[in-house]
């Protein structure tokens, strides 16, 4: 049945952002964060490269005058030079567990090539800090040769996390975090920004974003071989708090995974809990090898929050049969688990719609109570990919957009 578009969902549909709050002055990217990373986008914008983007362009016009020039670079520079900024190379762990805690807003922590093990550092259960930047000075923690990045590691899968951020406005890029229960644990930390990260072999979940965590981006990062102790916990990107656990804040919103591969993953590979709204997934690969079906993990992505945009992602289930579908949609709370968009994404099932369970039909999307956006998605169920149909959707109020 197709019925008129809400203005939400159109709105994500034509804007290909998720609604978020008012954007932060030279946050040109749209990751939360003002930074150098803002000034060469917009320079390279103006300079007519076809290939350059300003997801936020209000965000670029700092002299007001509703133009785009090169008087708002100049700003942008100005204002980016006149943030504080220090540089700190470590390099051992006693001047990484210095650095982070004692860090101020505009620091560029920068950590030399090695191994860098947690565990042996005070009997320490993690590398933490509840240091904050700001808008305009983040705190960067990232590898002093991006080519060769530092391994941040603990002991053992079964306890600790390698990094527990506590603060807001962080840039965490370039690192490898391994071998401890969690990977990356942002607490508190809005506007915080993991990218060109690779997170791995966690006894539970890679990243969690939770305890009034929100604007935060999670982009161009590997995440692998997670749930190697608890595989019912073992998602790759973990978004807010289940409502059965205690002592959070559940407000999660607009936190975006964007431009993220995922293998080995033993729960779903992005859980987004109820009480969180505008989460954005993008442009994300999901390979279902690793899925173990614990803790009723049968699909690439969960959902329990509202307002949801999914869209440009590609997912192989590759025979897994704990997969069950694509995308679901949960109510573990009343008001939510409703108003997701699913938009141009490319689903490869690999077996036939219906079969060998009739009852557990492949769906795209399985959502039964929900009021969900569809648009152009691509299904195989092992035929080759043809448009998902409305019988690949489970519910009886999905909205169909041209």
């Amino acid at each position: 049945m197709k019925m008129r578009i809400p203005a939400l969902a159109a709105a994500l549909l034509l804007a290909a952002v998720p609604v978020s709050a008012e954007s932060i002055s030279g946050d040109i990217s749209a990751d939360g964060i003002c930074s150098m990373a803002d000034a060469l986008l917009l320079q390279t914008w103006l300079t007519a490269d076809p290939d350059a983007v300003l997801p936020q362009p209000d965000a670029a016009d700092l002299s007001g005058d509703g133009k785009l020039n090169a008087t708002d670079l100049t700003l942008l520079l100005q204002m980016l030079a006149q943030a504080p900024h220090r540089t700190v190379d470590v390099t051992d762990i006693a001047q990484l567990f210095a650095a982070v805690r004692g860090a101020e807003p505009g620091d560029v922590i920068r950590i030399a090539p090695g191994t860098y093990d947690y565990t042996p550092y005070q009997g320490a259960q993690k590398i933490d800090t509840d240091a904050a930047g700001t808008a305009s000075a983040p705190i960067t923690l990232t590898a002093l040769d991006p080519d060769n990045p530092p391994v941040l590691t603990g002991s053992s899968a079964e306890n600790g996390y390698v990094l527990h951020i506590k603060g807001a406005y962080w840039i965490l890029d370039h690192l490898i975090c391994k071998q401890s229960q969690k990977g990356i644990v942002l607490d508190h930390a809005s506007h915080s920004v993991i990218r060109n990260c690779e997170i791995c072999e966690t006894g539970a979940e890679a990243v969690a974003i939770r305890d009034g965590s929100s604007d935060c981006t999670v982009s161009a990062c590997s995440i692998h071989d997670t749930g190697l102790v608890t595989p019912g916990y073992g998602e790759g990107v973990y978004i807010g708090s289940a409502v059965s656990v205690k002592g959070f804040d559940y407000k999660c919103d607009r936190n975006k995974v964007l431009d993220c591969t995922f293998r080995n993953i033993a729960a779903e590979h992005v859980d987004v809990k109820e009480f969180t709204t505008g989460t954005e997934i993008a442009r994300c690969t999901f390979f279902g090898d690793g899925m173990t079906g614990e803790n009723y993990a049968g699909s690439f992505i969960d959902i329990a929050g509202n307002d949801c945009f999914v869209h440009h992602n590609a997912g192989f289930r590759n025979q897994n049969p704990q997969i069950v579908a694509a995308f679901e949609i949960h109510n573990q709370a009343e008001g939510w688990g409703y108003h997701a968009v699913f938009s141009h994404n490319t689903l490869y099932m690999d077996r036939a719609y219906g079969e060998p369970d009739p009852s557990r039909r492949m769906y795209v999307v399985d959502g039964w109570f929900s009021d969900f956006t569809v648009c152009d998605n691509q299904v195989d169920y092992g035929e080759g990919l043809i448009a998902a149909q409305p019988e690949h959707y489970n519910s009886d109020y999905v909205i169909f957009a041209d």
